[in-house]
């Protein structure tokens, strides 16, 4: 069983520090002897070692763990979003705790207090709503706080997110040239959120540059992100158009789901001359018979630039810029 660098210590005769010095390769630095190096070694060969975290925590006043609130696990780009931040993490010597606040203000409030009471290093946020960003920033006991994802205009706030706007023109003009002649239907939710405005209006923007008007009555909400709440209104845009739309691009992936899972439930079938878009991206797209149009967002330069600026933020360095937009790459299946 391995043992504490204090039971090392007693085991040896020497000194903690004695110690420190040896596993740290400072041993010749700080003339210890190869007698007592030996002795040393001999025991942490034998026992192996490990370090009270809790004691260096209080020392340093860092406890190497870092907080990620995000709304759902389940949607396939937080997952992505979460492993690559993960790693990045991990490679800088942190802890990553995430949890899940399903995009609910109140719920939201209390994961975030619950990471700072547990004395997190830092804050990574995807927040529900505007209100909830300057709350934290008003209550975040001085942890320096990234929000991730959704750029709600909030002043002198760091944040990191994707350009939603440029990477919607491109799916609209794209998904143009396939349209001919074809009734495009687009299915959101959680419409107050920016990423999701901002994905619509691109997407208005794309058709209309290839000469594609999107009107009024094609754009539909559900109430949230979820599989069943594109399932549900899937449900009522199929009956009220008496089969599935020509082509659909939805505002998220759990969204899409819920609609194909529908489509499948109600004709047998996946219509195979259906234009899809999505914003996006998952390898099972692939395989559907249809031609597909993914915007994907990249979780890996999203990972690396939110550590960049909370690591800053950390050492309490000065940032020229505390934003970053990333471009996401439209995929064509």
């Amino acid at each position: 069983m391995a043992k504490s660098i204090d039971e090392i210590a007693k085991l040896a005769g020497v000194s903690v520090t004695s110690v420190r010095l040896v596993i740290n390769g400072q041993d010749k630095k700080y003339r210890i002897s190869e007698k007592t190096r030996a002795r040393i070694q001999s025991i942490i060969d034998e026992y192996g070692y490990f370090i009270n975290q809790t004691a260096r925590s209080l020392k340093l006043q860092k406890t190497q763990t870092l907080g990620l609130v995000v709304p759902r696990l389940t949607n396939p780009f937080f997952s992505q979003l979460t492993e690559a931040l993960e790693i990045r993490c991990r490679e800088a010597g942190y802890q990553l705790i995430t949890v899940c606040s399903r995009d609910e203000a109140e719920l939201e409030k209390q994961v975030v207090e619950n990471l700072i009471y547990r004395s997190v290093d830092g804050l990574f946020v995807t927040s529900s709503y505007k209100e909830r960003q300057s709350d934290l920033l008003a209550n975040s006991h001085g942890k320096p706080v990234v929000f991730l994802d959704r750029d709600f205009g909030t002043p002198d706030i760091a944040v990191v997110s994707t350009n939603n706007l440029d990477g919607a023109k491109s799916l609209g003009r794209k998904m143009a040239e396939q349209l001919e002649g074809r009734q495009l239907i687009f299915m959101g939710a959680d419409e107050w959120l920016p990423t999701i405005k901002d994905r619509l209006e691109g997407l208005k923007v794309g058709l209309s540059e290839a000469g594609y008007q999107l009107p009024d009555g094609n754009v539909h909400f559900a109430e949230r992100i979820s599989r069943s709440h594109g399932y549900q209104k899937m449900s009522e845009l199929y009956q009220s158009l008496g089969g599935p739309p020509d082509a659909l691009v939805t505002s998220a992936l759990p969204v899409l789901e819920g609609c194909l899972e529908y489509l499948k439930t109600a004709s047998g079938e996946i219509p195979g001359d259906m234009v899809i878009g999505s914003f996006d991206d998952h390898a099972m797209l692939g395989f559907l018979p249809n031609k597909v149009f993914a915007v994907r967002q990249n979780a890996h330069e999203l990972a690396l630039e939110a550590y960049r600026i909370l690591e800053a933020k950390m050492r309490k360095e000065d940032l020229e810029q505390q934003q970053r937009v990333i471009m996401p790459e439209l995929i064509i299946y």
